[in-house]
């Protein structure tokens, strides 16, 4: 054979491999811009959706449902976690936290959906952030469903196993909730039925990467060729964590093994690479480290839980600043610890200060978590918000106006909460964002 000759059929070969290799892995789907609707029979329960193009099969459903109620946002987050799932994606503008009738919007939703799209009615899938992430579990226990996705919330293990469907919760590894959603793949198995997963980050929406990773465990095979791109996924999860393990990171690298044993229980080098952890001391310490990490956590929580309706904001000055100094001297796993605990204490003053505001306003106490707030998270709109309304209710409306400036500026932007809190008159009086 020729030089020339052998160069073409080396090249076509390598041509060949890396076309196959693409279309193998990177089957995409192509979504339409988002657009806005309402349900007929509740003009009220309005929603946001995107819907693949060229596509003339029944599809399945996604219900989104965000904290607080954007659904436009909610799309727009999980339209990158779907190129490789067809489906029509709705996200409700009307459910968020502690909307009381969440069961029948939701129930309403998925009946205008089925209506209007081509949707498969046997295939309905809920998903939800925060807040909304326990209403869409809630939902799927007492609805017939094919799949729930949680994002920065997870359920009691014991519930889990009471669901007909699948469960996939996916939380920051900085995130308050982290421990309810954790659990040790070496020592305990979701079987398929439910998995926790994590990324580098706060409570916060995860990103792309992650929420594709759960899409694909619960949607997988509802969709055409559901087995091979499982299958795909899964060599990709192996390879993810054969670097992570080289690098050192093992928690990672954990989750990436479980989630290819999952998606394909056939993959043998996944099965190593898991027995590889659970046997080499080494690397299953640094598991069990993160579990005693957690119950250390616990008791630290509950004394901040107790000390929150006690303690004055010069003696949570002193806990914040001994904490940040924790969390600047230290790095890796040991700070992770002190970041979940500071989150802790995040979502324990924006709770107390959340029924105290609207029950008790004139407790003296709000003052003293107000002040704690703020020096713990002095860029969160939430904090400025509840100063807002503690000004408001004190006719401070010069205060209670620049507070409620600077949430907006910082990114609140639920108007419902804000219309039913404050009077018409005071909201008009806000400069525009």
């Amino acid at each position: 054979m020729n030089s020339h000759k052998s160069r073409f059929i080396i090249s076509l070969l390598l041509f060949s491999l890396l076309f196959g290799t693409s279309c193998h892995r990177n089957t995409s789907v192509t979504f339409s811009d988002s657009k806005s609707d309402k349900c007929d029979t509740d003009p009220d329960n309005s929603y946001h959706y995107i819907l693949p193009l060229n596509s003339k099969a029944k599809l399945p459903l996604l219900v989104i449902l965000d904290s607080g109620g954007d659904g436009a946002m909610a799309v727009e987050k999980t339209r990158p976690a779907l190129t490789r799932i067809p489906c029509v994606v709705v996200g409700s503008d009307l459910v968020r936290n502690n909307y009381p009738d969440y069961d029948k919007a939701i129930t309403l939703l998925i009946s205008d959906a089925i209506k209007k799209f081509p949707v498969d009615p046997y295939k309905i899938f809920i998903a939800g952030f925060s807040g909304g992430a326990r209403m869409a579990f809630e939902y799927a226990g007492r609805h017939k469903l094919k799949g729930v996705m949680m994002l920065g919330a997870g359920p009691d293990i014991k519930s889990i196993r009471e669901l007909p469907c699948p469960v996939y919760m996916i939380s920051g590894i900085n995130d308050f909730n982290f421990a309810e959603t954790y659990y040790n793949p070496l020592t305990f198995s979701g079987q398929g039925i439910f998995m926790s997963d994590y990324f580098r980050g706060r409570h916060e929406w995860p990103p792309a990467e992650s929420m594709k990773d759960g899409y694909i465990f619960l949607m997988g095979l509802s969709t055409p060729n559901g087995k091979k791109l499982l299958k795909n996924e899964s060599e990709i999860l192996t390879e993810s964590a054969d670097s992570l393990i080289n690098a050192g990171d093992v928690f990672f690298a954990l989750k990436a093994v479980e989630k290819a044993i999952n998606m394909d229980p056939e993959n043998k080098h996944a099965r190593e690479l898991m027995e590889k952890i659970r046997t080499d001391k080494k690397l299953s310490y640094k598991i069990k480290k993160i579990e005693s990490d957690l119950k250390e956590e616990s008791r630290i929580n509950q004394a901040y839980s107790k000390a929150s309706m006690e303690m004055d904001s010069l003696w949570w000055n002193n806990e914040l600043s001994q904490l940040a100094d924790y969390i600047s001297r230290t790095h890796g796993d040991q700070q992770d610890h002190y970041l979940r605990v500071k989150a802790f204490l995040g979502i324990l003053f924006y709770s107390h200060l959340n029924s105290l505001l609207h029950a008790q306003p004139e407790n003296k106490q709000i003052e003293h978590l107000l002040a704690a707030y703020k020096t713990a998270e002095p860029e969160n709109p939430d904090v400025y918000y509840d100063y807002a309304l503690y000004f408001y209710h004190r006719q401070n409306e010069k205060l209670s106006q620049e507070n409620l400036q600077r949430a907006l500026s910082l990114g609140f932007h639920d108007k419902v909460k804000m219309e039913r809190d404050f009077g018409d008159e005071f909201l008009s009086k806000l400069e525009p964002e």
